[in-house]
Parts: C-alpha cells; structure tokens; sequence
C-alpha cells in the first residue's frame, strides 16, 4: 500500500521531511567541491520533498536551512553569515523565488489532492449508503414480523421490570425505615425487635436476631408472619437452641463471618440439617422454603446475626434480597456495637467521676490538718513565732489553700461530669458578686505593683435570678486565668444588660489566646502552654468548668482575644433562670444538673 504524503501519520510525514532535509545537507556538504557553482542543487529537491509531506511549514524550514547551510559553506568568505556580492544576492534571491514556487506549488497540490480525496470518500460513503438502504429495504418485512415478536417479549419484560422496580422500592423502604429506627434510640434490644418486625411479612415470613453477649448467645428478636406460629417458633427455638459447634446455620455464620444462602431449601436439605426425627418434624411444621442468615458485623467483630426465612412457595430469596440483608445486618450492628461503646463510656466516665471525687475527698483531709496546724502555728499555741517563721508559715498557707482550691475545682469537675450538680436559684445582686469574686482574688497579686484589678461601675439595678455560688465561681476562674497569663498592665470586670441577658466580662492585657487555640481553650486540662516546666500554673479545668456551669445556668461563655494585646472572657446569663419542669414554691429552686430538670432561658 502506497504511502502518500497525507495518508502518512504526521510523525511519518516528519520523519521524511527531515530526512531528506539530512541528504540534502550531507550531500552538499560532502560535494561541496563538486557543485560549486550550483550549491542549492540538493535543497531543491528538499524543498520539494518537504512542502509536500509537510506543508508550507515544511518548505518554509528547507528553505531557511538551505540558505544557512550555503551562506555558511559556499558565498565567501566562508565560515560566516552574510552576503557580499551582487551575484550572491541574486543566486540566493533565485533560490528563494524558486523554493516560494515548489512550496506553493506542493501546497496546492496537496489541497486538490486533499478536495480530490475527500470527494472520492464522499461518493464512497453515498455508495456505501445506497447499498445499506437497498438492504434494509430486503430486511424491512422480516423485521416488521418480528417486532410483533419482540413487543410481546417487551411487554413481558416491562411488567417483570415494573415488579422487579416495585420490589426493590419496598426493599429500600425496609432498609431506609430500619436504619431510621436503628438510630433513634440507644436501647439496642427495643430497636432490634422493631426492625425484625418491619422485615415480616413484607420481606420474609419470619425473622429472627441472635446477639452474642458475654460469649454467650442470646436471641433478641423473632417474628412470624402467622401469629399462630410466632408461640410455636419459640418454642421450638427454646427446645432446640442454636448450637455452639454447628456446621450450618447461625453458630457458623457467626463463628466465620459470613453469610449462610439457601435460596431452595429441600426436604432432603432440612433432613440432613435436622438433629433428630422430633427436631425434623418440628421444622416442617414451621415451614421453610428460602434462608438467609448473614452476620451483624461492626469494627472487625462478629456481634451475632440475622435470619431471614421464606415459608410461602412463591418466595424465593435471590442476590437482591441477599444484598439488602447484608445491608441490614451492617446497619444493625452499628446500631449495637454504637450502643454498646455509649454505654462503656457512661460506665468509665462514671468510674472516672467516681475515682476524682474520692481522691480529691482523700486529699482535703490531710489538706485541712495542714491549715489546722499552720494557725495553731501562727497563734503561738506552740510557743513563739518570730517574723521569718510567720512568713513562712504564710506561704505554707498560702500553698495550701492553692491546693485546696485546685481539689474544689476537680471535685467541681466530677460532680458536673457525673451530672451530680445541683442548680440553686436565688436573688443575685451583680455588682456584689463582681465585688466578692474580686476581694478573693486581689490578695494574690498584693506584691504585684505592676498590676492592677478592678471593677467599673455597675449598675446598682442591674440583679438576676440564678446560682450566686456558680457565677462566683465563674467569675473567679476567669479572673485567676487573667492573673496567671498577665504580667502587667490592667484586669478590669464589667456588667452590662442586653433586654433579658446579662455579660460579665473580663479584660485583661496579657498574651493572649491564637485563633486556632480559641475553640480549645475550654477543652478539659488543655492550656495554652503545653509543658511540665510552664509557667503558669493551674489545673487545666478552669477555663472548662465556667463554660459547664455557663451550660448549666442556661448561658454561655465566649472570648475574643489577640496574641500580645489581651483577651476578653464574656459569660451571657439570662436574667430569670427557670428550670424546666421545677416545682416551685415562690422560694429558693433547688434541682440537679441532670435527668429531666434541665435549666432553661425565659
């Protein structure tokens, strides 16, 4: 097959160009004695070859080598670029005009070549067409026949389709209703049940759910579409219960991992299946046409699993029903296994609570002999104390009630964790408890020249209806946190009221807090500077116990800070403090942070 200069891929056509682009350099080059006086003898031809296979591009490239390579080799003086001589500017002038012609000459060519080309390809195709015509016109009455064949078969197939659609439709419902109950509640063995429910009859004639608990297993759920054979389902279930060793069924789906599908179960099958002629004849009572039992699986571990049984003749399990249960069992074991981690975490939070309080309650007994004997120290109970022993006697104290406040503060924290927190509502006067949350904490910077404490003026008519123990608190970790991250300038309190809330706030120039590290401040036992050798000291509870109390008063607690310029801690309380569903008496409200009396904003 004759290879044209556009039937050739263009890599091809390249390729040609080039080379005989080389042949006319090396055979110039090598007779450049011979052709002396006519030097773009060769280039012609590669001028020619090249626009053909290439285009003007082509030419255009020939033309420009050619020139090069006899400026450089034959038009002296040679070695270099330039033209000196008439005669040269005319030999070059007389290339170029000639090389202009073959390029476009071949350029030309190649476009009639190509319309020449294309016509040809067009009355091909026409012919082609006629002919395919010409045929189907032989084929249209053998086709027109069966199409009355075929819109049978469609016909057939749309209604199979149309069903195939509406099953899978009730399936997804099924799958979409039981993912809804699995998730709505934590009490796994309620929502269990309720799904077990939801597959009968509609996708099975019967289910049932095995759970493994404590190694052993338990069944959680079973349901018949006939309730006259639910109670004999049990009891059969009771008298031949699953066992632990079994080859088939539910004990080895669990024990492998994988699900069980007998899509046509036989009577030969259930013979070889069954312990013992009396377990047989109970099995063919209940009847059972179609299995499918696939493991409830979540993180790697088998939890227990799912069966499904067709007893009716007509219900057959196929692929589709063995996805849609695999399905199921994913969903509920998720739903098990997620209540089973909720409920080890309330256990080991409660653990923890339990262990925070009791070594916290450990720790203030010997704590308060501590204080006990430093003033009986201090009063001279035990002879004279001159002033270097008072001062240091002073500052045993004063580590002490360090302590003291950090066990209080842990003791705070279990209690809230634990949700043991009781809410006590009672008239608060705001500028006093700014004034108290102050006065406590004012002796601790009493050496501290280059920091001041203070509160602007609060209105005197500005009261609230809350916790006044919990709001000192607040008040307090906020103000010992601004203690601790600022080494001088000022720390100033304010009250404001915005219709039925109220803002504390606290001020202070200290380092600041980043962006990054605002959402984790209130974290429990995260500070800002994460080291055993920082500076500031402190539990890391602090910042984390005001917004819980904040929560449990029916408010909020927010900062706005900028590294090296300070930070503002606000604390939002609504006015009137009401506790849902609190009885009361025109006195004091007394109800714990948990169960049903939770703390509510007018």
């Amino acid at each position: 097959m004759r290879v044209g200069p556009r039937r050739a891929s263009p890599a091809v056509r390249v390729a040609i160009a080039a080379a005989a682009l080389l042949a006319a350099v090396v055979l110039t080059l090598a007779l450049r004695a011979d052709i002396r006086l006519a030097p773009f003898v060769f280039f012609y031809a590669s001028v020619a070859v090249a626009a053909a296979y290439c285009g003007v591009a082509g030419g255009a490239v020939a033309t420009l080598v050619g020139l090069l390579v006899v400026d450089y080799y034959y038009i002296p003086p040679t070695g270099v670029f330039g033209l000196a001589a008439t005669s040269d500017v005319v030999a070059v002038a007389a290339f170029v005009g000639v090389a202009i012609i073959v390029t476009g000459l071949a350029a030309w060519s190649g476009r009639a070549r190509r319309v020449a080309e294309k016509t040809a390809a067009k009355l091909e195709e026409r012919t082609n067409e006629l002919e395919t015509r010409q045929l189907e016109m032989e084929n249209l009455a053998a086709e027109l026949e069966q199409l009355n064949v075929e819109a049978e078969m469609a016909t057939e197939d749309a209604t199979e389709a149309r069903n195939a659609a509406q099953a899978s439709e009730e399936r997804l419902r099924l799958l979409d209703e039981a993912s809804r109950v699995l998730a709505s509640s934590l009490d796994y063995q309620a929502t269990i049940s309720t799904v077990a429910r939801l597959a009968v009859p509609n996708f099975a004639d019967w289910c049932a759910v095995d759970v493994l608990e404590d190694g052993e297993l338990k069944r959680l759920a079973l349901e018949h579409a006939d309730p006259a054979k639910l109670h004999r389902a049990r009891e059969i279930a009771e008298q031949f219960p699953p066992s632990h060793d079994g080859t088939t069924g539910v004990t080895k789906v669990i024990r492998t991992g994988e699900p069980e599908f007998l899509p046509n179960i036989s009577d030969e099958m259930l013979a070889s299946m069954a312990r013992s002629e009396q377990h047989l004849a109970a099995v063919r009572e209940l009847g059972i046409n179609s299995v499918i039992i696939v493991p409830m699986t979540a993180r790697g571990q088998t939890l227990g699993a799912i069966t499904l049984v067709g007893s009716r003749p007509d219900r057959e399990f196929g692929e589709s029903a063995l996805s849609l249960a695999r399905a199921l069992g994913r969903r509920a074991a998720i739903a098990i296994d997620n209540a089973r981690l909720y409920r080890a975490a309330l256990v080991a939070n409660e653990a923890k609570a339990n262990f925070l309080a009791t070594m916290s309650h450990e720790l203030r007994t010997p704590l308060a002999a501590v204080i006990g004997y430093e003033e009986l120290l201090v009063e001279g109970i035990a002879g004279s104390v001159n002033d270097a022993q008072r001062q240091q006697l002073e500052r045993i104290k004063a580590s002490a009630m360090r302590l003291l406040s950090l066990i209080d503060e842990i003791l705070l924290f279990a209690r809230i964790e634990a949700g043991r927190e009781e809410v006590r509502i009672e008239p608060v006067d705001a500028k006093r408890v700014v004034d108290d949350a102050i006065a406590f904490v004012t002796p601790s910077v009493a050496d501290r020249k280059d920091l001041k404490i203070e509160a602007e003026p609060v209105d005197p008519s500005i009261a609230l209806q809350t916790d006044p123990g919990k709001l000192r608190r607040m008040l307090f970790n906020l103000l010992e946190n601004a203690v601790k991250f600022t080494r001088s300038g000022r720390i100033a309190v304010r009250v404001r009221r915005h219709g039925e809330l109220i803002d504390f706030e606290v001020q202070d120039t200290g380092i600041g807090v980043s962006r990054e590290n605002q959402r984790l401040i209130f974290d429990p036992f995260w500070q800002v500077t994460q080291s055993t050798t920082r500076a500031a000291g402190g539990s890391g509870l602090g910042l984390s116990v005001t917004r819980r109390l904040a929560e449990l008063l029916g408010g909020t607690v927010g900062v706005e800070s900028e590294p090296g310029k300070g930070s503002t801690f606000r604390i939002t309380l609504p006015r009137a403090l009401r506790l849902v569903n609190a009885e009361t008496d025109g006195g004091e409200q007394s109800a714990p942070a948990s169960g049903s009396q939770r703390p509510a904003r007018p």
